[in-house]
């Protein structure tokens, strides 16, 4: 039995507390500044320990469900409630916020109008009386949901997963695969023109600047031809997508030009080859490694 927690790093004091605490009481913990170290790939480590917690405890704060990474892990974690991996999600309102929709429909720990005081040790401790019942309630349904997934169960669950193999085989055949350089737009004027050939064919947009135009090399058009205005979703190393649009071909057949909120929020550089992969179905262009 191994609990994941995710949450905000501003919410770290509490965190501690709440780890200090599970495992005075046997309750083995996850914890991102105890696991992780220089030059591990973040994503991995992350995608590793959540598959190998049986609980994902969520704190919820205004700062975590603004979080991109507690996003994913909470993505993560459904997927694997969904296969039988994880065995139960746990939200607790450490501050009070908006509950996520993904969450709506499970009871939640509500913390968020106990009074705590920061200790010399990193940590808070809470001076008002909700913290007992609340965490012997804790305890009780982390130990009660708590089992061991039998070798029997484990391969049901893998031949599920393997069932759909075929499936994404197919579909992975579709994805097309190429190098491609980046660029961005020269002038002001010219991503200008482009926003506007996209304003003028799609009325969904009401500001200019919500517009973020993407060009595609000529040579695509046969595999991947979306609409003006359309939405492509743009990945790259991080697991969270950003997005641009459609705008039209350019004509030099090697290069993509994306604008550069977009390139930012991928952290993708103009004047740069990419390893590119092209997925139409999904309107989907990830960006997989950069040439050097």
């Amino acid at each position: 039995m191994k609990i994941f927690i995710s949450h905000s790093s501003k919410d770290k004091k509490f965190v501690r507390h709440l780890k200090d605490c599970l495992l005075e009481n046997t309750i083995e913990t996850w914890v991102d500044e105890d696991q992780l170290d220089f030059g591990d790939s973040l994503v991995n480590k992350l995608e590793n320990a959540i598959e190998e917690t049986s609980h994902l405890v969520i704190i919820l704060s205004p700062a975590s469900i603004e979080s991109d990474w507690v996003i994913f892990e909470l993505k993560k974690a459904l997927e694997n409630q969904r296969t039988g991996l994880i065995q139960k999600i746990i939200p607790i309102k450490y501050r009070e916020c908006k509950i996520p929709d993904e969450l709506s429909d499970l009871l939640y720990a509500d913390l968020s109008n106990e009074v705590v005081l920061p200790t010399d040790n990193n940590r808070v401790k809470f001076i008002s009386n909700g913290f007992d019942n609340f965490f012997l309630n804790l305890v009780r349904a982390i130990k009660n949901s708590a089992k061991i997934i039998t070798q029997d169960e484990k391969k049901e669950i893998i031949k599920s997963i393997k069932s759909s193999e075929k499936e994404i085989e197919k579909h992975s055949n579709l994805i097309h695969r190429g190098n491609y350089e980046l660029v961005g737009y020269a002038t002001l004027e010219g991503r200008t023109k482009h926003q506007n050939v996209i304003l003028k064919s799609n009325r969904q947009f009401e500001n200019i600047d919500d517009i973020r135009p993407i060009l595609l090399p000529l040579s695509l058009k046969k595999i991947f031809n979306p609409k003006i205005g359309e939405k492509i979703d743009i990945e790259h190393e991080l697991p969270f997508p950003t997005y641009g649009h459609f705008a039209g071909y350019r004509m030099d057949d090697l290069k993509i030009t994306i604008d550069k909120r977009t390139r930012n929020g991928a952290d993708i550089y103009a004047r740069h080859f990419y390893q590119v992969e092209i997925d139409p179905e999904k309107n989907l262009i990830k960006f997989v490694n950069m040439i050097k």
